[in-house]
């Protein structure tokens, strides 16, 4: 009975070292395979037999059965795979900023002589030069191409921006898709490991494979990881369960009018909380929808909307100004003594609905102005008297004045705010406020521009004692339905609304306050390079971080070529030791059975 177990020890040590090596060739060919685990070969003794003997009442008692694989254990570190997934947020966050702000840089291109600020700067001393050249058709040109660049600028990096922000929204979407596709793929791996559980056996390919997808996940978004039943994990998102078992939940994306992507629940259309991860990134950088279940003020950062919006600001400020100035002045092809009261830049049509004007997208030069350049203002009195005669020529104040808007602080000490009206005028009032002051002027009807502006004089001389000066003038000569307001202080103006018609609510965009438009742009370049800088930053900091992490998973998870030579050489003498003990234990029992009784024969 010995020599029959004795081969079955043998052949046990056989099969197991056999398992073993098979193991070891298992981590070897897996050794750069992304996610894979080493499998370690956990060996145990048999159970024992209790053995009675004849020889004494004291025998051995239980005599050994040889060796038995008990598991084939993952070397994992739950606890670094939790560090791991918690930085990856961090990490995919940053990265997807960073590389939307070195966007954004591309299309500032500052300090560039190509940038908005070197053809703002050029723009500027043009007029300079036409107010030492006033009668000069060649700086008149000048101007007008010069202020055709500054447009020109405006529009495309407007168009820049915004294209960056669709980009940006089309990435949304995709991030959303891919993590619908993780958590399809999760699900269903949760489901075979179940089937592989419930049979008492080890899914450790399907664990590293579920283990990999779940790291990716939490480069794309902040999830929580929990361990379920019999193997199974649960994966939550934004305080909601996105895998559950065998059961999952999916993203979807519900658009604005302007086609902007809310990431929602499918299932109830409830706006996802997405707090981490590349997603998050991406939603900072875009910006929120119109949609009504968005809070406000933003939760997001809205990096491209406020750049878009300061870029408005500036195209606005600009061109306002600039056309304050221009309408006071007399061109060359002026021959009366009223002041032209022409724009150098177009003002933006009116856009219906509740869209703002997006000024840097519409602002153009006149056409009156690029198509004749006589027709730019330069002059501050008139040129010609009454019976035709040059009266003023060589006069460019107009056009000193504008030159010296480059050092304009655009502060306002007033603030007029108006609602829309049409001729001939119905009731209407407005507020204005002058320094701790503030009153609301109430106008009745009038018929004519002209009768409007002396019931706006006359209420605010009445209410604030000849402090401001006002001129409601038409936008275009013989236009009757839009007119500008502008409101003097002693050297300084308070544009309230731009023309009283209806939707004139979409002319309320904000302007550059108490800076030099030139310095608001170096400033806002200055604050996207530092943002960059600072995302930049972070992912080489999560960078270093997360390497370190892996560094010590993989000292752990990791394949080790050496050891596993090491251990293939112990397993394989060890298979041949259990070979040459069988062919032992195969010459004894042959011994007993053909060789025992055979004296005398």
């Amino acid at each position: 009975m010995s020599s029959f177990m004795g081969l079955e020890i043998g052949k046990r040590s056989i099969m197991t070292n056999q398992t073993a090596l098979n193991i070891t060739g298992h981590n070897i060919s897996n050794a750069n395979t992304p996610g894979y685990t080493r499998q370690v070969a956990q060996l145990t003794t048999n159970q024992p037999w209790h053995t009675p003997t004849l020889i004494s009442a004291g025998g051995a008692g239980q005599l050994g059965t040889g060796v038995d694989l008990k598991t084939i254990e993952r070397m994992r570190d739950e606890f670094l795979d939790g560090q791991i997934r918690h930085e990856n947020r961090t990490s995919g966050y940053w990265d997807s900023m960073q590389q939307s702000l070195a966007r954004i840089e591309v299309v500032l291109n500052e300090p560039s002589e190509d940038g908005l600020r070197s053809v703002m700067d050029q723009f500027w001393q043009s007029w300079q030069d036409l107010a030492a050249n006033p009668e000069s058709e060649a700086v008149r040109s000048v101007v007008a191409q010069r202020g055709l660049a500054v447009a020109d600028v405006f529009n495309h990096t407007y168009r820049q921006l915004s294209d960056l922000r669709e980009d940006v929204n089309a990435s949304v979407k995709i991030q959303v898709d891919e993590i619908n596709s993780i958590a399809l793929q999760l699900k269903d791996l949760n489901q075979q490991i179940l089937a592989i559980s419930i049979a008492g056996k080890q899914p450790n390919d399907l664990s590293d494979r579920r283990d990999l997808l779940l790291d990716q996940l939490s480069t794309v978004a902040d999830i929580s990881v929990f361990n379920d039943q019999n193997g199974m994990v649960a994966v939550q998102l934004g305080g909601r369960t996105l895998v559950q078992g065998v059961e999952y939940t999916s993203l979807t994306t519900t658009q604005d009018r302007q086609g902007m992507h809310m990431v929602v629940w499918e299932d109830n259309e409830i706006k996802a909380q997405i707090n981490g991860g590349e997603l998050a990134g991406l939603l900072d950088a875009r910006g929120q929808t119109l949609l009504e279940q968005e809070s406000d003020p933003s939760e997001y950062k809205e990096v491209i909307p406020t750049l878009i919006s300061q870029l408005n600001a500036m195209a606005k400020t600009i061109a306002m100004k600039t056309n304050e100035v221009h309408r006071e002045g007399f061109s060359l092809n002026n021959r009366s003594t009223v002041a032209d009261h022409t724009n150098f830049f177009t003002m933006p049509d009116v856009v219906t609905g509740d869209r703002m004007v997006e000024w840097a997208e519409f602002i153009q030069v006149n056409s009156s102005i690029y198509n004749d350049p006589k027709n730019i203002a330069a002059a501050a009195e008139p040129t010609w008297d009454a019976q035709g005669n040059e009266v003023n020529f060589g006069d460019g104040a107009n056009a000193l004045l504008m030159a010296q808007l480059k050092h304009d602080l655009n502060s306002e000490d007033a603030q007029v705010q108006t609602t829309s009206i049409a001729l001939p005028a119905d009731d209407f009032s407005f507020d204005v406020s002058y320094g701790s002051r503030s009153y609301t002027i109430n106008i009745t009807s009038q018929v004519s521009w002209a009768d409007l502006q002396t019931a706006i004089q006359t209420k605010l001389d009445t209410q604030f004692g000849g402090v401001f000066s006002v001129v409601v003038s038409p936008e275009t000569a013989g236009a009757a339905d839009k007119a500008s307001l502008k409101i003097s202080c002693g050297n300084r103006n308070f544009e309230g609304i731009n023309n009283f018609i209806n939707d004139s609510e979409n002319y309320h965009v904000m302007r550059v306050q108490d800076v030099t438009t030139d310095d608001f742009w170096r400033s806002l370049a200055a604050e996207v390079g530092v943002q960059s800088q600072e995302a930049e930053r972070m992912v080489e900091n999560q960078d270093v971080l997360l390497n370190q992490l892996e560094n010590k998973r993989q000292s752990i998870s990791g394949v080790s070529l050496d050891e596993e030579m090491t251990n293939m050489i112990k397993y394989q003498h060890a298979y041949s030791a259990a070979s040459r003990y069988i062919t032992v234990i195969d010459e004894a029992i042959d011994q007993i059975i053909n060789r025992t009784g055979t004296v005398g024969r």
